[in-house]
């Protein structure tokens, strides 16, 4: 089962682009990849904290180690790994069986928390990098020991 995808996102990430840009007419692919990568951002940054904490399913097809480890060490942002090896989808199946739970219960809550905390300025404008993780990850942590002190 799909938990977000990045298509449900684009058409308000595309406004969003047009807004800032002023672009009309038709986008260039360079274009449409970075509306991909803003409609995708806040699922990243939560894919970031599920694979810096080990969650990550342990299928090798979504569970690349080189590439969790690109993740884990910032050179690819969750929002690239997931445009790159999940098809801009992230599914219960992409996540360790433990996490699932968590994840079903907290992520509603999570987009408040991203919009509050990392992209208060506006929604879909933003392609986050450390920062913005090093923000959000401290808000997820403590939904995390919340949940499973219950």
């Amino acid at each position: 089962m799909a938990i977000d995808k990045a298509d449900w996102h684009w058409d308000e990430a595309e406004k969003a682009f047009r807004g800032r840009t002023g672009k009309t007419g038709e986008l260039t692919e360079e274009q449409q990849d970075e509306i991909w990568h803003y409609a995708a951002d806040h699922i990243g940054l939560f894919l970031r904290w599920i694979i810096d904490n080990g969650f990550e399913s342990e299928d090798e097809d979504f569970a690349d180690p080189m590439y969790c480890e690109r993740v884990r060490s910032g050179s690819m942002t969750g929002a690239e790994y997931l445009m790159s090896n999940c098809d801009g989808k992230l599914c219960e199946e992409d996540l360790c069986g433990d996490i699932v739970p968590f994840v079903l219960d907290y992520y509603e809550q999570y987009l408040k928390d991203y919009f509050a905390v990392v992209a208060s300025s506006g929604c879909y404008s933003l392609i986050s990098g450390d920062k913005e993780y090093n923000k959000i990850r401290p808000v997820i942590d403590k939904a995390y020991e919340n949940f499973t002190s219950k």
